[in-house]
């Protein structure tokens, strides 16, 4: 890809990272997505996946706030190879996350950091009050920062979790307007703004539509394209809330939107032009049929109301007739029942004329 970042940000920090956005596509660290999915990934962390990052966080904010940067202590290898550890185990499960997996971060730097400098300042400080000193100014910023991108993830959450839930599942069209539309309704609904306001922890700053980030415009090649030029916002950002919120918003704008899947209850991207109900990851139960293939088979033995569900039914039948006789696999039955799915919806969207419907599956 075209180079386009500066030798001293080769690498990237949870406070300070570097993503670009161009056309309908974000890439940030060595991998492109859709704008808007990492939005949706980090909508489908569990809870116990939360709940433990969270926990680890915590381990480690304690043993520096009262060991490493306390002076009622005194200082030893041990207790700094504890508050290290308490490091290495929260950034190491932090690292599996969506967003930061993806991030140049000097993971190596950091796993041996504190130690480093103990063995640098230890001894040579005259007492214990300024070697803390000294330590409080080299990791302090530092250390919040990693403590913060938890509070930032949660604070997301919470806020997205309740954007999506009640306001854009409740859509009868999916496009740029009606999520607009969504959004406005969203952030003027009071209600839920305090509702939300509540599930911050104590002492966190609350949700706010004004970011401070860098931005400069600068030419790219897409990925696989070496000789395909095109305009990218690049942008810096310094906490990862500002960031998950951009790629939300971003997403809305040209129409990419999170949509809970109506078969696993796992969050999709939905993208512009479509409007399915199904995610496409293997379905619980299964071993190869994804939602949206088992929600294609759950959906022809509904009633039959339309011209298009009606030559659907019929095709359906007709491929169901031809795997029981074995004549198609189970593969090419899926196959084919997904796909006669996506035909019925755009003719129901009227993407494609009924007749031109009708003349497809004949075909078949």
């Amino acid at each position: 890809m075209f180079e386009i970042k500066s030798l001293a940000e080769k690498r990237d920090y949870p406070d300070l990272f570097t993503v670009r956005f161009a056309r309908e596509k974000l890439y940030i660290g060595d991998t492109s997505y859709p704008i808007g999915q990492l939005s949706v990934d980090m909508l489908n962390i569990s809870k116990e996946s939360m709940l433990k990052l969270k926990s680890l966080s915590e381990s480690f904010a304690k043993t520096i706030d009262q060991k490493f940067f306390s002076p009622k202590e005194q200082h030893s290898r041990d207790m700094v190879l504890e508050a290290q550890g308490a490091w290495n185990q929260f950034m190491a499960f932090a690292k599996e996350f969506p967003v930061i997996k993806d991030l140049h971060i000097p993971m190596k730097e950091f796993q041996d950091m504190l130690p480093s400098a103990y063995d640098e300042i230890h001894g040579k400080c005259s007492d214990v009050m300024q070697e803390c000193a000294m330590y409080y100014e080299m990791f302090a910023e530092m250390i919040f920062g990693w403590i913060r991108m938890v509070n930032d993830i949660s604070t997301f959450l919470s806020y997205a979790s309740a954007f999506v839930n009640l306001f854009l599942e409740r859509l009868k069209y999916h496009n740029p307007e009606a999520y607009a539309s969504a959004y406005y309704d969203f952030m003027t609904n009071r209600q839920v703004q305090l509702a939300i306001e509540k599930t911050i922890p104590h002492g966190l700053p609350l949700i706010a539509q004004t970011h401070e980030v860098g931005l400069e415009f600068v030419t790219m090649t897409e990925q696989n394209e070496s000789h395909s030029f095109c305009i990218a916002e690049r942008f810096v950002f310094t906490n990862f809330f500002s960031f998950l919120q951009v790629d939300l918003s971003r997403g809305l704008m040209i129409g990419h939107a999170p949509k809970k899947c109506q078969n696993c209850g796992k969050y999709f991207l939905l993208e512009k032009g479509y409007h399915v109900s199904y995610c496409t990851n293997i379905a619980p139960g299964e071993t190869t049929r994804t939602c949206r293939q088992v929600g294609a088979h759950k959906k022809s033995t509904a009633q039959t109301k339309t011209p298009a569900q009606a030559e659907y039914q019929k095709l359906y039948n007709r491929l169901k007739t031809r795997k029981n006789r074995k004549k198609i696999s189970v593969e090419e039955w899926n196959q084919a029942v997904a796909w006669a799915q996506e035909m019925k919806d755009k003719a129901e969207r009227g993407e494609i004329s009924e007749w031109k419907l009708k003349e497809m599956f004949e075909r078949v």
